[in-house]
């Protein structure tokens, strides 16, 4: 992944209208570092609280599926953005299983 492309393909979740969305990469504007964004937590989560930045696939892998974190995550057209996690009701399945 180069930061031409900041979507990642390490795994995917299926949206309940058949989109797949992916993690992407976000640019902080105050410190210029290019990372994904996460949140801890499953529910009533939101980026403006305590965003963690994190720049590791493998890192952010760890987190949502081991951890129940949320991330941004991505359609590849970019149409569809949002704050997704495991349990949230709109996914049907992700790449992990």
């Amino acid at each position: 992944m180069s930061n031409e492309n900041p979507i990642s393909h390490r795994f995917w979740f299926e949206h309940e209208t058949g989109v797949r969305l992916y993690p992407y990469k976000l640019l902080d504007r105050a410190t210029g570092r290019t990372a994904f964004r996460l949140v801890p937590g499953a529910k009533e989560t939101s980026l403006n609280k305590n965003p963690v930045q994190i720049e590791s696939e493998d890192e952010v892998f760890d987190h949502v599926f081991h951890r129940g974190w949320s991330v941004r995550m991505c359609s590849l057209d970019r149409s569809m953005q949002g704050l997704y996690n495991t349990a949230s009701p709109s996914i049907v399945r992700t790449s992990k299983y």
